[in-house]
C-alpha cells in the first residue's frame, strides 16, 4: 500500500507537471564525458565508456585483456537508471595497478536506447560479449551492482572461460517481493507510456533517498545527473521497457556459477535484503561474503574504500 501511494502521488504530480522537452545532446554529453571517455558501435549502437589505466598514452597491446604492464581487466556494470559514474571512486582506486573498463549500458547514461528496444537478460549478456570481442578483452574480472549484477551472473553462467572473477554487489537474482515505485509505475498499463514522457526531478530524488542509507550523499549534484541521464534522447521512453524485462527468474540457474566469486553487500537495502546475500553464498560454492552495515543498495559509493579493499584482496588471492 506504502508503494502504491508513493508512486499514486509521483504520478499525480507528474500529470500536473509541465512537460519540458529533453535537453539538448550536446550539452548532457559535454558535462557527463571528460577525456577518458570514448564511443564505440556496437551491434549499431553507440556506446559511451571509459577505458582507464595508469599510463594512459601506452601503446596498447593486448595479452588475454590485460594492457602490458596494467595488471588485470576490470569490468563494471551499473544498475537500473544509473551510469557508469556510480564506479568513479572505484575507477580511481584501482586504475593504478589495474585496466578499468565501465559503459553505460543500453537504455541509460549516454548510450541511449537500444535500436531494437532488445533490454532482456540474454540481450544485454550478447551486448556485454560483443562489447568485450571489439576491445579484444579474452578475460576479464566482471564486477555488477543490481541490474548489472544480474547481467554480470548470468555471464559467468554462459562464459566462464572469459570471467576470472565474479563480484557481485546487491544484485538481482531472486523473486522481488516488492519493486522500488519507480520500477513499480514502469510496469503498469497507461502509467508506462506517460513515464515516457513525464520524469519530474523530485522523483529521483524521493528515490535516491530510499537507495542510500546516508541520505546526506543525496546533494544536488547527484539528483542533477541522475535526473538529466534521463533526459537524453530516448532514455526516457527505453525506461519502461527496461523495467519489464523479466529479471527476477531463473533463480535456480545460480547453482549452476563455478567461476570464483564475491559477494559485497549493504545490510540496509530495503530492497534487496541482506538474505539474499547469503542465499546466493549458499547458492554459488565457494562464494566470499562481506557485508556492511549502515550502507544501502549501493557500497561502491557509499563505503568505496572499505569495498574497494574488499574487492582488491580478493582478486590478489586469484592472481597470487
Amino acid at each position: 500500500m506504502k508503494i502504491f501511494n508513493t508512486a499514486y502521488m509521483v504520478l499525480l504530480v507528474s500529470l500536473l507537471s509541465a512537460c519540458a522537452q529533453p535537453a539538448s545532446t550536446d550539452w548532457i554529453q559535454q558535462k557527463y564525458t571528460n577525456q577518458t571517455s570514448k564511443f564505440i558501435t556496437v551491434d549499431g549502437n553507440r556506446v559511451h565508456y571509459r577505458d582507464e589505466r595508469r599510463d594512459e598514452g601506452r601503446d596498447e597491446g593486448r595479452d588475454q585483456g590485460r594492457d602490458q604492464g596494467t595488471g588485470e581487466t576490470i569490468i563494471l556494470l551499473h544498475g537500473t537508471a544509473s551510469s557508469l559514474h556510480a564506479w568513479d571512486a572505484w575507477a580511481q582506486g584501482l586504475k593504478n595497478n589495474h585496466r578499468i573498463i565501465r559503459m553505460d549500458l543500453p537504455g541509460f547514461g549516454l548510450t541511449g536506447p537500444d535500436r531494437l528496444d532488445r533490454y532482456e537478460v540474454s540481450d544485454d549478456v550478447a551486448f556485454l560479449s560483443a562489447f568485450m570481442n571489439q576491445l579484444e578483452i579474452k578475460q576479464a574480472h566482471i564486477v555488477g551492482s543490481s541490474l548489472g549484477g544480474r547481467i554480470a551472473w548470468q555471464y559467468a553462467l554462459e562464459f566462464p572461460d572469459q570471467v576470472e572473477s565474479l563480484t557481485l554487489i546487491n544484485a538481482l537474482g531472486y523473486p522481488q517481493a516488492q519493486w522500488p515505485p519507480a520500477i513499480e509505475m514502469g510496469q503498469w498499463p497507461i502509467v508506462d507510456q506517460i513515464m515516457e514522457h513525464f520524469s519530474p526531478r523530485f522523483m529521483y530524488e524521493i528515490g535516491l533517498k530510499e537507495v542510500y542509507f546516508d541520505k546526506g550523499m543525496v546533494n544536488d549534484a547527484l539528483v542533477d545527473r541522475y535526473y538529466e541521464m534521463s533526459r537524453y534522447p530516448g532514455n526516457l521512453a527505453a525506461f519502461p521497457k527496461r523495467v519489464k524485462a523479466q529479471l527476477d527468474t531463473d533463480s535456480l540457474s545460480i547453482k549452476g556459477i563455478h567461476v570464483p566469486t564475491l559477494i559485497l553487500w549493504g545490510e540496509e537495502d530495503i530492497y534487496f535484503p541482506v538474505a539474499r546475500a547469503h542465499q546466493f553464498k549458499h547458492d554459488i560454492k565457494g562464494a566470499k561474503l562481506h557485508t556492511y552495515s549502515n550502507v544501502g543498495h549501493l557500497p561502491m559509493e557509499e563505503v568505496p574504500n572499505q569495498s574497494m579493499s574488499d574487492f582488491n584482496q580478493f582478486i590478489t588471492t586469484l592472481i597470487h
